[in-house]
């Protein structure tokens, strides 16, 4: 009888940083792991063949879902940040309707596992399926579509500090506005210890910015440039993802579930704005930021630790980056301090991480792709492969028996759901602007 799985979907997290991470101490959850693990170094542009563009095609919405799926874009239909082919004008950021394939959690439910889906790329609007989902936009938008049930909304909110609910999450602490330092900094906002922090808070932990530089930097005469760097790269990423991981803790405790996931996207986002190794950049900006790349890894460990606190010793515990991580080589010497946060440091570069604990296998495995993800949980849990599936069942990852010997089926039944996001114009512009200040989109 399979176990439950957790799948830990972390953006950007680089083998090399992890390494470099353990060697020096810092990531003992991750180190401990390694040592119980199966791992895979997994080449990332075969899944993305003949897509190019920004950050030569290895975008996140496409590899997330590519990951979920067992499927290249070209089946799923996800292939870029926005929808070009949807019709509207602005196009719109792909949403769960523009999702073709069934993906991990739906085929899970119709064999009748119950998953819970925090925060995944492309989950908004929420939608029906065995178990909860919590959209890759809650906090970002005034919806009514970012969780099912529907009627679980303000009971997350209300887990988050917000005791009137998601419209006074919205109001207080949501992650709608352009100015989210200064607006949370002005209105002294904090949200206890397990949710996060003030921004004030955010910048001690990861910068070694002086008491001053935070006040400069936060008050009306602040560098805008350096502002953005922070607001967009820094503290909405930490927010975004420590209330996610506060609410995946909750329901790993809350529920009774087969498969959960969540997708942490800070390592990513401090990737582009505060990337250092291999790079030459003044010696102000490395004093200042200089570790704040260091100091994400190590908050992603403890959060990996605590998740592996809430399992039981027969769970299995998968985590997964994208892509990895490396120097902008196209930047060369950079010695202006005057125009940090207007470019991408660090840019996505092979390979990915795969790491299972809790599976049959332990050292490194070859030949791994992220196509291979999907097939390999879906085997896992006792459901035949689908001859749609791009990807196949890593031999003996996860069972000794696996490949299970079970006839195929020609697809899997999926319709995809039909419920139009509706975001904002305003909703719209912020998650625009997030993209755009990673150099991903035109603002």
């Amino acid at each position: 009888m399979s176990k439950r799985v957790v799948l830990l979907g972390i953006d950007g997290l680089d083998w090399r940083e992890v390494r470099a991470g353990i060697d020096a101490g810092r990531l003992p959850v991750l180190a401990s792991l390694l040592s119980e693990s199966a791992w895979a170094e997994v080449p990332v542009r075969p899944c993305v063949p003949g897509l190019g563009g920004a950050e030569d095609g290895m975008n996140s919405p496409t590899l997330w879902t590519t990951i979920a799926t067992g499927q290249h874009y070209f089946q799923h239909g996800v292939y870029d940040f926005c929808n070009l082919l949807d019709g509207a004008s602005p196009p719109p950021m792909f949403e769960s309707r523009h999702v073709r394939s069934p993906r991990i959690w739906d085929v899970l439910g119709t064999a009748g596992k119950r998953s819970i889906v925090i925060g995944y790329y492309v989950t908004h609007p929420a939608y029906e399926i065995n178990g909860v989902m919590i959209s890759d936009l809650f906090g970002e938008v005034t919806s009514d579509l970012v969780t099912w049930p529907r009627d679980r909304r303000d009971a997350f909110a209300r887990l988050l500090g917000a005791a009137g609910g998601y419209d006074e999450y919205m109001r207080t602490t949501g992650l709608l506005g352009t100015e989210l330092a200064v607006r949370e900094t002005r209105e002294s906002h904090a949200t206890g210890e397990a949710l996060g922090a003030t921004v004030r808070d955010v910048l001690r932990r990861f910068t070694d910015l002086t008491g001053d530089d935070v006040e400069r930097l936060l008050g009306n005469e602040a560098d805008w440039r350096q502002r953005k760097l922070l607001e967009f790269r820094l503290v909405y990423p930490y927010v975004r993802d420590s209330r996610l991981h506060q609410l995946l803790l909750s329901q790993i405790d809350a529920t009774d579930w087969d498969f959960a996931t969540v997708y942490y996207r800070i390592i990513d986002f401090v990737g582009h704005g505060f990337w250092t190794r291999d790079l030459k950049l003044p010696d102000e900006q490395l004093r200042a930021y200089g570790g704040v790349v260091d100091r994400v890894y190590a908050w992603i460990d403890q959060c990996i630790g605590q998740v592996r606190e809430k399992l039981d010793d027969d769970d299995v515990l998968v985590i997964v980056s994208d892509h990895g991580f490396g120097p902008n080589q196209s930047l060369g010497d950079v010695d202006n301090w005057e125009h940090v946060g207007d470019v991408s440091y660090g840019h996505h570069a092979e390979p990915a991480l795969l790491m299972v604990h809790g599976g049959a296998l332990q050292g490194q495995i070859t030949d791994a792709s992220l196509l291979d993800v999907a097939p390999s949980l879906l085997d896992y849990f006792g459901i035949a492969q689908a001859e749609t599936l791009d990807g196949g069942v890593i031999p003996g990852l996860l069972n000794a028996d696996a490949p299970r010997d079970l006839p195929r089926v020609p697809a899997y039944a999926y319709t995809p759901p039909s419920e139009d996001g509706a975001l904002s114009a305003d909703e719209q512009q912020q998650v625009v602007a997030r993209l755009a200040a990673l150099g991903y989109l035109d603002d």
